[in-house]
């Protein structure tokens, strides 16, 4: 006879969840390494920088519109956004979590699907800044509720993405991200965040794939269901222990493996093992990407895809169902291979004019979209090489050229050089905000020094006006300090 597979029960899901969440709540910003404290700083800088990308979107333009309209007595919090218009936070928490997920430049966990730090971040950012926290306990809260949401992404496996962990996962790492901030007791984090996991959404996975844009307020709504999941728990209205198991494995299927939750489950941090990207869409599609970049390197007159007459991908099983020819809306060409190979021909890169408005209906792009073959990629391996493209384009003259990616760079494997990633944050952010990358540069510079504690010591929203300054402060000890509003 085979071996029988059991599952944990109820209560020892349950118990495996509190011992974890108790651990996390104890540690400090001392507590992580330098490699996990910088790259902390990288994905606060990556994903505001993200948000500033999709300021100008129209949908985003119109809703961030109305949010300021309805905000007319102001409040304490800000859009990230020229002029940092104040509102409430759960509005200020709705319009960056709607702009900071929209372009797909934000960043993301690689040893599970979930994007960390938009699920963190929108809740975090409103309430450090309204209650006047410091940036060492903004850090913190970032780094440890990244610890939290990624670690449930971890436990609860599904055997078929049919719910969007935008959905799903989100209002976790909200709720964690705030109630490590609040510095709340175990017990109340525990309960907001066993809470919160209750309060997922049932946003179909395949909604990103057709490009319905629903799926992009997913991460805001979850924000404001993390709020909420924040406040109750501090007036004794929480989940137990066991709702993560309750929610993810009994109600929707999951397996469950505990193991994850272990306090030192891995070597070194969540934040280390995330990746960054330089393409605009879905991180299914970079490895393809990058195998058309090294084909347009070697033979440079396949660049504009006049010459190429078919396209075959051969795409890992993420990237397989990724098969639209015909994307009607921006999020539809950033969930799309054959809208990825096609403008990666085209443009030579998966920049943000690979996938805009105007992508749509480019007749360049159209035609090769229809000339793209999707093959299932016959030689699967474990992470990192576990999201292979090997792309083969077909010339007019009969020639045939093939190039193979295992793992996109981005990923902890294969990081981009921090140069780079600086040079996208200040490319992102210079029309509206130039003095962020240089504030942002600051940051990691005195979070990594073992004399900018007193720097990282200051309130957020301190280095928030400096980001926005129109002339930039030399160095960190020239932010001036503010008084406490009340």
């Amino acid at each position: 006879m085979g071996t029988v597979l059991t599952s944990p029960s109820t209560e020892e899901a349950g118990a495996a969840f509190a011992r974890f969440v108790r651990w996390v709540a104890a540690l400090e910003w001392s507590d992580l390494s330098p490699s996990a404290r910088e790259r902390t700083v990288g994905v606060l800088a990556d994903d505001m920088a993200a948000t500033f990308s999709a300021l100008d979107e129209p949908q985003v333009a119109l809703a961030q519109q109305r949010l300021r309209e309805a905000a007319l007595q102001g409040g304490p919090a800000s859009l990230i956004a020229a002029g940092r218009p104040r509102m409430p936070i759960l509005q200020a928490a709705m319009g960056n979590g709607l702009a900071m997920g929209w372009n797909e430049l934000d960043e993301g966990f690689r040893k599970a699907v979930c994007h960390a730090g938009l699920y963190v971040l929108p809740a975090l950012l409103a309430t450090a800044e309204a209650e006047d926290a410091s940036l060492r306990d903004l850090l913190r809260a970032l780094a440890l509720g990244y610890e939290v949401v990624t670690r449930v992404a971890r436990t609860w496996q599904f055997p078929a993405l049919r719910i969007h962990p935008h959905a799903l996962l989100a209002p976790v790492g909200a709720a964690a991200g705030v109630a490590f901030l609040r510095r709340l007791p175990a017990d109340q984090i525990l309960s907001a965040v066993a809470s919160a996991a209750t309060m997922g959404m049932a946003g179909p996975f395949d909604h990103a794939l057709k490009g319905v844009l629903a799926r992009n307020t997913w991460a805001p709504q979850a924000a404001v269901a993390g709020l909420n999941a924040v406040e109750w728990a501090q007036c004794g209205i929480g989940g137990r222990a066991a709702s993560p198991h309750d929610v993810y494995a009994v109600a929707l299927g999951a397996t469950a493996e505990l193991a994850v939750l272990a306090p030192h489950a891995d070597e070194g941090w969540a934040v280390e093992s995330g990746y960054q990207k330089m393409n605009a869409c879905c991180q299914y599609a970079h490895s393809t990407i990058e195998a058309i970049q090294t084909l347009l390197a070697n033979e440079p007159s396949l660049r504009g895809g006049e010459r190429v007459t078919a396209i075959t991908v051969e795409a890992h099983p993420l990237a397989y169902a990724l098969d639209d020819r015909a994307p009607r809306t921006t999020l539809g060409a950033k969930f799309s291979v054959p809208h990825a190979a096609a403008a990666a021909l085209v443009h030579g890169n998966g920049g943000a004019t690979s996938f805009d408005a105007a992508s749509l209906d480019d007749a360049r792009i159209a035609r090769l979209r229809n000339a793209t073959t999707l093959r299932p990629f016959p030689e699967l391996r474990p992470w990192p090489d576990d999201r292979p493209s090997r792309v083969t384009l077909t010339a007019d003259d009969g020639a045939s050229f093939d190039a193979l990616c295992w793992s996109a760079q981005g990923g902890p494997d294969r990081p981009f050089p921090a140069a780079a990633l600086w040079d996208k944050v200040a490319t992102l952010a210079a029309p509206h905000a130039p003095a962020f990358a240089p504030a942002m540069r600051r940051m990691a510079d005195a979070a990594a020094s073992r004399d900018g504690d007193a720097d990282i010591g200051r309130p957020w929203r301190d280095w928030l006006d400096a980001c926005f300054a129109e002339d930039a402060p030399a160095n960190a000890a020239a932010l001036t300090p503010r008084t406490k509003e009340h």
